[in-house]
């Protein structure tokens, strides 16, 4: 019987609930080492985190970028990123395609990309929902807090 009180009083939320010490892009967003990333999803900035975004220069002198992402729930989620190109007189090239990147319950995966113009100089990293706007943790499904 306490235990069917106690489920009729638990806190529900619209995406997965994260594991301790896991920080999100929630509370990342704003942090200068990540200025030049976007999480384009408010559900997705929720439950993910950016480990770290690196530049350099190829071996023919173009600009690339690595991108680690980590996963702070229990279940699978699925992103798709791009990259944003800049010179000094602005966009240097077209933004890069849309990339699947899948990351497992409590994973993490790192994206890659490479411009293709000497021009940039400056990348940016756009992180989405891998549905497309579409929530992809079952619509009308919602997820238990655990009690502290």
């Amino acid at each position: 019987m306490t235990a069917a009180v106690l489920a009729g009083c638990a806190a529900t939320q619209s995406t997965p609930p994260t594991f301790s010490g896991c920080r999100t892009w929630e509370q990342q967003a704003g942090a200068p080492h990540l200025v030049s990333v976007a999480v384009l999803s408010p559900e997705l900035a929720k439950v993910i985190g950016v480990q770290e975004i690196s530049t350099s220069r190829t071996g023919t002198g173009l600009a690339a970028v690595q991108t680690t992402v980590y996963n702070c729930s229990d279940v699978d989620v699925v992103l798709t990123m791009r990259t944003r190109f800049t010179g000094n007189r602005g966009q240097s090239e077209p933004p890069s395609a849309w990339k699947t990147v899948f990351l497992a319950p409590r994973g993490q995966a790192t994206y890659g990309e490479s411009a293709i113009s000497q021009a940039t100089d400056k990348v940016a990293v756009d992180i989405n929902d891998g549905n497309r706007g579409q929530s992809q943790f079952a619509p009308g499904q919602t997820y238990q807090v655990p009690l502290k």
